[in-house]
């Protein structure tokens, strides 16, 4: 993406953050995005902030499944602040970037590397390209989609299904489910209606560990069959509860009703995270489970 910029500027005879693209034709490059606000205003902006922050929604609850490889909290640390918000800001602007200049040099508006690669002259620059979106592809499918899946799969069936079978099945259900494709035409409105239906989980957790818990977790009930973390049956009835209170503000009245402003979708996942570790927290203060013996985790 790094050449790719640099080569458009040259061609477009210098840098430049003015891109000079008329609203009219922003707004109608956009508008599937899902994005609210006007393209370049501090509301647009805030949009696609909430929205980058919901796509890693996933991650934050498996967040496990990659830092059990780290050799310490230092390295994870590290990982975190070069990975996300250190690499997330540059490739913006490199995206932005190239944007502007691929519209100077082509008189295009053209959203997707692809679609600039498509342009060369080059076969082989063409090509490289293509490689080197399909790597891209691959490298945060594995992360997102791939990893989490095969380890959740596995830990149903541990004795009979591996991590490395695990990843099969999962590969082979998003093979299935691929031409239904229901993220086409607006990415953004589905990360954010699954995402937002993740928030209530990812609020639940921390007001469960940091609040009612005070950080404190029972290591050996956590292998008990029958011990304090069976709750109910083996339902935490207060998770449940709240999860579903939460998923209705989040998820199901933004995306399938106009009872809510069109902008709340876009925040869905805040909103879960707050209403769902928010009902948690009252439901643990009126049905409180047994008391935890303290074991610094």
């Amino acid at each position: 993406m790094l050449i790719l910029a640099i080569g458009l500027c040259v061609q477009a005879g210098g840098f430049s953050f003015d891109h000079g693209i008329p609203m009219n034709v922003l707004l109608e490059k956009t508008r599937d995005a899902g994005v609210s606000g006007e393209p370049g205003s501090f509301w647009a902006l805030m949009a696609v902030g909430a929205t980058w922050i919901t796509y890693f929604a996933a991650l934050y609850l498996n967040f496990c499944d990659f830092s059990r490889y780290a050799k310490n909290r230092d390295a994870v640390k590290k990982g975190n602040l070069w990975g996300l918000p250190v690499n997330l800001i540059a490739f913006s602007l490199v995206a932005g970037v190239t944007t502007i200049a691929a519209f100077k040099v082509y008189g295009e508006v053209l959203l997707h590397p692809e679609q600039i690669s498509a342009k060369f002259d080059s076969w082989l620059l063409a090509f490289i390209a293509a490689l080197t979106f399909a790597v891209a592809t691959l490298g945060i499918n594995v992360v997102a989609n791939f990893v989490s899946a095969a380890f959740d799969i596995s830990n149903v069936f541990p004795r009979q299904i591996s991590f490395k079978k695990g990843g099969y099945i999962a590969a082979i259900i998003a093979l299935v489910l691929y031409p239904f494709a229901p993220w086409e035409g607006n990415a953004a409105h589905f990360v954010n209606a699954i995402g937002a239906t993740m928030g209530p989980l990812l609020g639940i957790i921390l007001v469960d560990y940091y609040l009612v818990a005070k950080g404190n977790i029972n290591v050996a009930a956590l292998y008990q069959e029958h011990g304090e973390y069976r709750y109910e049956g083996g339902w935490n009835v207060n998770a449940l509860v709240s999860a579903a209170v939460g998923s209705v503000f989040s998820t199901f009245l933004p995306n399938f009703t106009n009872l809510l402003p069109v902008w709340w979708n876009s925040y869905g996942w805040f909103f879960g995270v707050l209403i769902g570790g928010g009902m948690y927290l009252i439901m643990a203060t009126l049905r409180p489970r047994t008391a935890i013996t303290p074991t610094r985790a």
